[in-house]
């Protein structure tokens, strides 16, 4: 065997290699191997031991997967691998301790480099299996694959930490040759994965280090084969993604590192890639896992045997477009407060964002039940059923396909079904010009249930809180394209929760009763953006008919923003679009705005948050 001597660029603060130390690292190397395969061959005669403890077995296996030593699926993101090892570890018996310390070791490289703005040291390779692309076009003696990754990882933590807040991570005392967050460039594509993030410590939060692949080419990589006809991505626009979501796991794990969040982990870091590189669009890959399988919990599934945590990016996206970007922020410091993950976390978060910064008096429906429910009829308006003022890239969800209840007249046709906690159903109905309408009954077992009615035709829609029990009429159904309820179980935990809808079709509902009592209701969508929505719809029913209606929206200190006399109006329900503007035509600022109907003298206010 020969050994050549090689310096590295000055530039770089790289370990130059001996021959020494290079026969130090072959030993080392094959000392950590036989050390892995001694306690693989304990642990299989011991495998009552492993399994007394699901945590340890669960890590153990995860360890095997890290390790290479047992075949997984492309996971993407291998980080929920390295949380389930680091965890048991906590409890390992020394046999299964040996092999989880293995599958956590950092790699050993023989180069490194800090960052411009020294936020992170970069580890690679030139040679060898985790080798990076030599090529040096500007002669730094550092790789341009290097250089950029420097670059790219620079600019995602001005943008996490310095633009949208989150706390700079704890350091982890020098352990990769300083206090920066180490990033280790290696060949991760055989195993599936395009980056990993490994917890340093034990306990609730602490720093971490992270790997991401050396160059994005394997054929893993740009694949479509979780969501057909959405591709991944490759090459360099792999590395800026992946970059932005491994970092986000670094920061993360600064306020909560525990398993019990992994599908939040993984969902708030894919929605994170898209904040940082929206015109790549790369969660789109993953989202057909979670909105063609709505029957499933909201924080089920196991980040590194399934999707759905990657295409539950989609929650981030609703939250961080239906009450403001902050808000992810707000979920994980009541994750760091409580040191866990629950659904509870998300209900506290949420409640306490609406009330001291969208300024909303009345938080009893502004936690986790009320944002699943309307969650549940965003999630419907995408693909061909994409409308304005939902999801900004629901054009390019996929949809499910929802057959239209069958009906007859004067029968009562039946169907049912279980839903998980946080999980939805779709009942949709064809009205196709048929005279009348339709009753909806639901017989709903146990757990918390809310249902929400959609009323859909070309130009209009209608959403209505129609509770939680009794009959629903639709009268004169004839005037909408067709009609979906969406029944939500809104408990946080529990499965299998049993559901019967009944629908009975009555060609004889053709003219509802006029409303008992004079009605407004907020804007859909509310919160708005104007600029991205094409307005909001503010909608109103009159128990009589009045001759002088006025509905008026004033600023939070009482400044006319936008008078709408309506005349004559009818006693039924009634809707005004606001595209936004004022009485100048110029779109106003963001902030809480009050919406005052007058009518013949009666007046009713609701609250309208605008967002820019």
């Amino acid at each position: 065997m020969t050994c050549e001597v090689s310096k590295a660029p000055a530039s770089s603060v790289a370990r130059s290699p001996s021959c020494g130390n290079a026969r130090f690292r072959m030993r080392k190397r094959y000392q950590t191997t036989m050390r892995t395969a001694l306690a693989l061959c304990v642990l299989l005669l011991n495998v009552s031991v492993i399994q007394a403890k699901v945590t340890t077995a669960q890590g153990v296996r995860a360890a095997r997967q890290l390790l290479r030593l047992e075949p997984a699926e492309p996971q993407f993101c291998g980080t929920p691998l390295a949380v389930a090892a680091a965890e048991a570890r906590q409890d390992a018996d020394p046999l299964a301790r040996g092999l989880l310390a293995s599958a956590l070791e950092r790699p050993d490289l023989d180069h490194q480099v800090v960052s411009p703005a020294g936020h992170f040291r970069l580890h690679y390779d030139m040679t060898g299996r985790d080798a990076v692309d030599t090529t040096d076009n500007d002669g730094n003696g550092i790789p341009d694959y290097v250089d950029l990754a420097a670059v790219v990882a620079d600019s995602a933590w001005q943008l996490q930490i310095d633009v949208l807040g989150y706390h700079v991570p704890p350091v982890d005392g020098g352990i990769g040759g300083g206090n920066e967050v180490d990033v280790y460039l290696v060949d991760l594509g055989q195993g599936g994965n395009y980056g990993i993030t490994y917890p340093i410590s034990n306990g609730g939060s602490g720093p971490a280090y992270f790997k991401v692949d050396n160059d994005f080419s394997n054929t893993i990589f740009g694949g479509s084969f979780i969501c057909p006809g959405y591709s991944g991505t490759r090459g360099t626009d792999a590395l800026r993604v992946t970059l932005a979501h491994e970092i986000f796991h670094v920061i993360q794990f600064g306020y909560y590192q525990g398993s019990d969040g992994s599908w939040w982990q993984e969902a708030s870091a894919t929605w994170m890639e898209d904040v940082a590189y929206p015109q790549l669009d790369d969660y789109l890959q993953y989202v057909c896992s979670f909105l063609l399988n709505p029957s499933r919990a909201l924080d089920s599934g196991i980040p590194s045997a399934d999707f759905h945590s990657y295409g539950a990016a989609v929650f981030g996206h609703f939250l961080d477009q239906r009450y403001g970007r902050d808000v992810i922020r707000w979920i994980w410091e009541e994750h760091q407060r409580r040191q866990s993950a629950r659904l509870d976390n998300f209900d506290s978060a949420l409640r306490n964002y609406n009330g001291n910064v969208l300024g909303v008096e009345d938080v009893s429906d502004a936690g986790i039940e009320g944002a699943y429910c309307d969650l549940g009829v965003w999630s419907w308006f995408v693909g061909d059923r994409f409308r304005e003022g939902f999801f900004e890239d629901g054009a390019s969800y996929a949809s499910e396909f929802t057959p239209a209840f069958p009906v007859a007249a004067k029968v009562a046709l039946s169907d049912s079904g279980r839903l998980d906690h946080m999980s939805r159903a779709y009942i949709r109905l064809e009205p196709q010009l048929l005279p009348g309408g339709a009753t909806i009954d639901t017989e709903l077992a146990r757990g918390r249930w809310r249902r929400q009615l959609l009323l859909i035709s070309a130009d209009s829609l209608k959403v209505r809180d129609v509770g939680t029990s009794g009959s629903i009429s639709i009268w004169g159904w004839d005037a909408w394209d067709e009609v979906v309820l969406v029944l939500s179980n809104v408990d946080v935990v529990g499965i299998g929760y049993e559901y019967e809808v009944i629908v009975t079709y009555d060609p004889e509902l053709n003219d509802g009763p006029a409303p008992n009592v004079l009605a407004l209701e907020s804007g859909v969508p509310n919160p708005f953006r104007p600029g991205q929505h094409d307005g909001t719809y503010i909608s109103f029913e009159l128990d009589q008919a009045s001759t002088q209606t006025r509905l008026t929206l004033f600023a939070a200190d009482g400044a006319l923003v936008r008078r709408f006399d309506l005349g004559e109006r009818s006693a039924r329900r009634h809707s005004v679009r606001w595209d936004g503007t004022n009485e100048d035509g110029v779109l106003v600022a963001a902030g809480i705005y009050y919406t005052v109907l007058q009518a013949d003298g009666v007046e009713a206010r609701k609250r309208l948050a605008v967002i820019r």
